[in-house]
């Protein structure tokens, strides 16, 4: 088991080290001036610099706080709404067409329509409901119908009040599948709440919107715009990271 893990973690380096020469044999070789594609020192360096001020940590906390309100508002009304998909099919029918137009949908085009409804102070909010929501609400669904049959025999014959027994028996034994859906859509959030703030470009503080900063009054600073974009890429495999490790647990 312990030698398997080293191999594991061994080809994950080599990974990052082919990764690394990549990145610099395009650099050098296609972008000999380092204009659009910089060299990974001069990101590095970049990055190092951008973690150095506390404007960053603003930006990183304005995000956090957009993602986490965006996210909370998907779970409540996933777990609403799959209740009473998992508890009855004609509604689940009836939901369905909604629930398929939202995850096939593209992202871009709802961004555009809640900056015109909105804002660009709350569009990111409203994109993350849309995208967390249908992966929320499906595996909500899903634990609801593949729990135990002979426990929701049992719960139908017995008497109670129903709510009572959501609560203390159908959604526990959910469970499983909803944990599931919510370690799922968290990273996934996180990089849709950054494309937002991107594309909205004027939102109040954000990492997002430091990049499209950047983009809108020095195009040909693509040292900044990477440093900010491997800010973010580390976050999300960090994030990615403890959601698969708490998976497995």
């Amino acid at each position: 088991m312990k030698k398997s893990i080293i191999n594991k973690n061994k080809y994950y380096l080599l990974g990052i080290v082919f990764i690394i020469l990549i990145w610099s044999v395009v650099s050098l070789v296609f972008d000999e001036n380092q204009m659009i594609f910089p060299s990974i020192f001069k990101v590095a360096k970049e990055t190092i610099n951008i973690l150095g001020k506390p404007y960053t940590y603003t930006c990183l906390l304005f995000t956090f706080v957009r993602l986490i309100i965006g996210f909370v508002i998907a779970l409540i009304l996933s777990i609403i709404l799959g209740t009473i998909s998992g508890l009855n099919t004609k509604f689940k029918y009836f939901l369905s067409p909604l629930v398929t137009i939202i995850k096939t949908i593209p992202t871009a085009s709802l961004v555009f329509l809640f900056l015109v409804i909105s804002g660009a102070r709350y569009a990111p909010i409203y994109i993350v409901v849309l995208i967390c929501f249908p992966i929320i609400y499906e595996s909500v669904v899903g634990g609801f119908e593949n729990s135990d049959s002979y426990i929701n025999d049992a719960l139908t014959l017995e008497k109670g009040n129903l709510l009572k027994k959501i609560v203390k028996i159908k959604l526990p034994l959910a469970f499983p599948y909803i944990y599931v859906g919510i370690a799922s859509s968290i990273g996934l959030s996180f990089k849709i709440e950054i494309m937002a703030e991107v594309l909205t470009g004027s939102t109040t503080n954000g990492l997002g919107s430091s990049i499209a900063f950047i983009q809108r009054n020095d195009p040909t600073n693509m040292t900044g715009i990477f440093a900010y974009s491997l800010i973010c890429v580390l976050i999300s495999l960090v994030i990615d990271f403890l959601c698969e490790k708490s998976k497995r647990n």
